[in-house]
């Protein structure tokens, strides 16, 4: 029986990986470094240090590109929204008696105008951060750091991601995943390729399923 959900936030409940990926682009750009967007776009999902490393490698640039990407983002972020039935996601499951708990790579400083637009006050039980573990995904620390602060266990969980790097995280602790598509880097097959158990087309897909039992 399922207890936890744990969800993904950027992609699969905000709809703000396309404003990543064009402040990865303009980051990169800034260093001289013009990376395809559909390859940023693959990325994103990952920690933000192995996503800058898949196209520079001076340690300096590293830093710069993480640097420039906050500053372009923070231009863009008002142009990120909820996606289809994410609000209504989060209400109904609280309103179930499940425990919620997002799980995410999205910068501390991004979470509270996520948690607003999201209306998850109140909803969630915690918030585990990448920077909260020493590898961020596709390793499992992050999903087993939660599952430590939840007391719960893989059996009693599920989470919900977008791209395939949730997936690989979770199922390497044990976890149980669905996705939805609204990332919009992976397609169906990939998800179900890299052993997703369902791929929905969005969160108001999942409030007429069984999900998540």
């Amino acid at each position: 029986m399922t207890r936890v959900v744990m969800m993904d936030i950027d992609g699969a409940l905000m709809d703000t990986n396309y404003l990543h990926v064009e402040a990865w682009a303009r980051a990169f750009a800034g260093l001289g470094v013009h990376a395809p967007r559909v390859e940023i776009h693959k990325q994103v999902g990952r920690g933000s240090e192995q996503l800058i490393r898949e196209f520079v490698e001076d340690e300096k640039a590293v830093h710069r590109a993480s640097e420039l990407h906050t500053e372009f983002y923070g231009e863009l972020q008002k142009y990120g929204y909820p996606l289809p039935g994410a609000r209504e996601l989060i209400a109904d499951l609280s309103n179930k008696g499940y425990e919620l708990w997002f799980v995410t790579s999205t910068k501390p400083e991004e979470l509270e105008n996520h948690q607003k637009q999201l209306e998850s006050e109140g909803r969630i039980s915690g918030i585990v951060h990448s920077s909260d573990v020493e590898n961020s995904k596709p390793a499992p620390d992050i999903f087993e750091l939660t599952l430590e602060k939840a007391n719960t266990s893989p059996e009693e969980t599920i989470a919900l991601g977008d791209a395939i790097w949730d997936i690989k995280a979770a199922k390497a602790a044990g976890i149980r995943t669905v996705s939805a598509l609204t990332g919009g880097a992976f397609d169906e097959e990939d998800l179900k390729d890299a052993d997703d158990m369902a791929v929905y087309k969005d969160c108001s897909t999942l409030l007429g399923s069984d999900f998540p039992e």
